[in-house]
């Protein structure tokens, strides 16, 4: 039922991320992994681009939750099928960020 506010809270924690970066490592709100934490250019970088990939799929995921409510299935099934794709999107982004930050 609350199932659209998953994609408005990506898109806030995207624009809080790629717009407001955290300066300081031990910041409770932040992106911290072990490669994130090398230097303080790694850190940002890792805000700026987890940030804008999570605008990118909170927008794309709100499209299709407004596609999937045309879509004549029952709520629980719509709802489990959303749910699943923004987990796998979630994750990816994480290995996507990952990934960036080796390279």
């Amino acid at each position: 039922m609350l199932d659209f506010l998953v994609p408005f809270l990506l898109i806030g924690l995207g624009t809080y991320f790629y717009f407001f970066t955290p300066t300081n490592q031990n910041q409770t709100l932040s992106y911290r992994t072990k490669a994130s934490l090398k230097s303080p250019e790694t850190f940002q970088f890792a805000h700026r681009y987890l940030g804008k990939l999570w605008l990118i799929i909170g927008i794309a995921t709100f499209i299709l939750y407004v596609a999937l409510s045309f879509v004549p299935i029952p709520f629980f099934i719509r709802s489990s099928l959303f749910f699943v794709i923004l987990l796998i999107l979630f994750f990816l982004s994480i290995l996507l960020t990952e990934h960036k930050i080796k390279q």
